[in-house]
């Protein structure tokens, strides 16, 4: 038996979003019936194509190779779209679904917009999220991350140094010109946050919040925005806060760009990284915010 478009198309959706429920939105049909049909073809087929588990579902090798097959059907159709309706605007569809944390969302936003600008027929899905989805498994198509984890399938793309110091608002160090690190208010964050190197560094040298700590690092960023005390932030978010204490220095961390080979073989997720590649660049080479004493 030989697998139809509309099968391949359920496959090709499941390994891209990681489960019958993503799946099944990004369709629009229910989730039970991609589970259903996906059955059927594996009975049909003699072997299983899925593997199933509480974290969702990823490829057999007999599953990666129908998706391989997928895909460049895939690519078929949409080369005779593009006959039939030339044009730049025609070239490149589909969605990708992007995974980053929050001081990293407004440049996939950016890349996102520059895409869907030049090529209405794609869409991009940003979760921002401090956890690392296990891309190996198609929960996501491309992750920015801040650490690399020896995933052999992978590929990282490193892109800079994210890089760190103590910020406060002109508002704060007016009204106490004479701040230091010991009469700082500091606007701490809560775990798992609280676990990278630079806050950890930060802690060890008394800058800890006790007394306002935060889930999130927008919060973080609007309360030192509204001087209510100082924190320790990455320098692409500061924007206009200064910089205090320069003395203290923070370890940087390397900044990834990690995706599938699998993934890159789709001209629309191919595209996406590569603006989403020179956006970071470009941020993280250029941020240079003011500092003070």
């Amino acid at each position: 038996m030989e697998a139809n478009w509309d099968d391949l198309r359920l496959l090709l959706a499941v390994w891209r979003r990681g489960s019958f429920l993503q799946a099944g939105q990004l369709l629009q049909v229910a989730p039970s019936t991609v589970s259903r049909r996906l059955s059927q073809l594996e009975a049909a087929l003699g072997e299983p194509l899925l593997e199933r588990g509480v974290e969702g579902c990823w490829l057999t090798p007999r599953g990666q190779a129908l998706v391989d097959v997928a895909l460049a059907a895939e690519a078929g159709l949409r080369r005779e779209r593009a006959l039939g309706n030339p044009g730049p605007q025609s070239e490149l569809q589909g969605s990708i679904l992007v995974s980053a944390g929050e001081g990293f969302a407004s440049s996939v936003l950016e890349a996102a917009h520059r895409l869907t600008s030049a090529y209405p027929g794609c869409s991009v899905e940003l979760q921002v999220s401090a956890e690392f989805h296990k891309l190996a498994r198609g929960v996501t198509d491309i992750a920015v991350r801040t650490a690399h984890l020896g995933e052999p399938s992978l590929i990282y793309r490193a892109l800079g140094k994210l890089e760190y110091a103590v910020f406060a608002s002109a508002d704060l160090l007016r009204r106490c010109p004479a701040i230091t690190p010991a009469t700082a208010t500091t606007i701490g964050l809560l775990p798992p946050l609280d676990n990278l190197p630079p806050i950890r560094a930060a802690k060890a040298a008394g800058l800890e919040g006790k007394q306002i700590r935060v889930n999130s690092f927008t919060a973080q960023l609007e309360a030192v925005r509204q001087g209510m005390g100082v924190a320790v932030m990455p320098r692409i978010v500061a924007g206009d806060l200064l910089e205090v204490f320069a003395p203290m220095t923070f370890a940087a961390l390397e900044v990834y760009l990690v995706t599938r080979p699998q993934a890159l073989k789709q001209p629309h997720i191919k595209q996406f990284f590569a603006e989403l590649e020179q956006v970071l660049s470009e941020r993280l080479s250029g941020a240079t915010p003011g500092a003070a004493a």
